[in-house]
């Protein structure tokens, strides 16, 4: 990002000096241009107790101005992972039945096709026929966020008519990828020597995939699930702005054209900080469901 903090600083000022500079880089640890390593500690200090300072532009605490556009995003990716992992799992399976049919390629090219689109292109495309040219939707999804912290019935349906498109958009794309992850493992799985005992058995076809393989499966495919909350933060970001959702999303957005330094950074912290606690609960996930691994 080009410029500096002490710049934007400067810009607010009618008649800035080279007074006003120094002392401002004093503010912001920032004078002489050198590396401190006290500063050093002292930002990484900062960091870990949210202390991410004040937003350049209205002044407001950057933590509290996270807390009021994260659980705009929460809602997006919480719906949209669960609904994405309720029909691509099924589905995933479903089509491990069909191996060697024609209907499995077909299933497997749509997906893949799907897959493939990125989510801004799908989300523009959703917006223009369903929120511009039918009207079905809204063109913005803006509510305020009291409809989140204290639902009602009726809050609750406006929520649901204004999110409709951007987690259609997320969810048509994260599901094919869970459909074609899971395919892949279960065909990976019906290939082990378990499974050849389980038919030498004389084990039910539905009970093989549905019992045996589909438990194993599931191990490459929780892995799949930790990835996908990556995937759809980086579609999310642009899908919050095309739908103009107040998240997480728009407002990192915002602030890095902006410049606006302490949100970008306290923002990027926190997201980061959620990547790595979803990949942290996917290692119990896998103990859980292969007694093999090991915490």
């Amino acid at each position: 990002m080009p410029g500096s903090p002490v710049d934007l600083f400067l810009h607010g000022l009618k008649h800035p000096t080279a007074a006003d500079k120094i002392r401002i880089e004093k503010e912001l640890g920032l004078y002489g241009g050198k590396f401190s390593l006290t500063a050093f500690f002292v930002y990484l200090k900062d960091m870990f107790t949210f202390r991410f300072g004040d937003d350049y532009y209205t002044g407001e605490s950057v933590l509290f101005m996270i807390s009021q556009a994260l659980p705009y995003t929460l809602l997006l990716f919480g719906v949209a992972a669960i609904l994405s992992f309720i029909i691509g799992l099924p589905l995933g399976i479903y089509t491990s039945f069909l191996r060697g049919k024609r209907s499995e390629g077909a299933i497997i090219s749509s997906a893949t096709l799907l897959n493939s689109i990125p989510f801004f292109v799908l989300a523009i495309v959703i917006w223009v026929y369903l929120a511009e040219y039918y009207k079905i939707f809204p063109i913005t999804a803006v509510f305020p966020l009291s409809y989140l912290t204290h639902p009602t019935l009726n809050t609750l349906r406006i929520v649901a008519y204004d999110y409709a498109m951007p987690i259609l958009t997320l969810t048509a794309i994260e599901s094919m990828g869970h459909l074609l992850t899971m395919r892949a493992a279960m065909v990976s799985v019906l290939g082990e020597d378990f499974i050849t005992t389980a038919e030498a058995k004389g084990v039910k076809k539905k009970n093989i995939m549905l019992h045996h393989a589909a438990r194993n499966a599931m191990v490459p495919m929780s892995t799949r699930m930790a990835l996908e909350f990556a995937f759809l933060m980086s579609g999310a970001v642009i899908v919050e702005v095309i739908f103009g959702i107040p998240g997480m999303g728009t407002a990192l957005y915002t602030s890095t054209l902006k410049e606006d330094y302490p949100f970008a950074e306290g923002a990027l912290f926190i997201i980061s900080l959620l990547v790595i606690f979803t990949y942290s609960i996917v290692d119990f996930i896998h103990a859980w469901l292969d007694p093999r691994i090991k915490v």
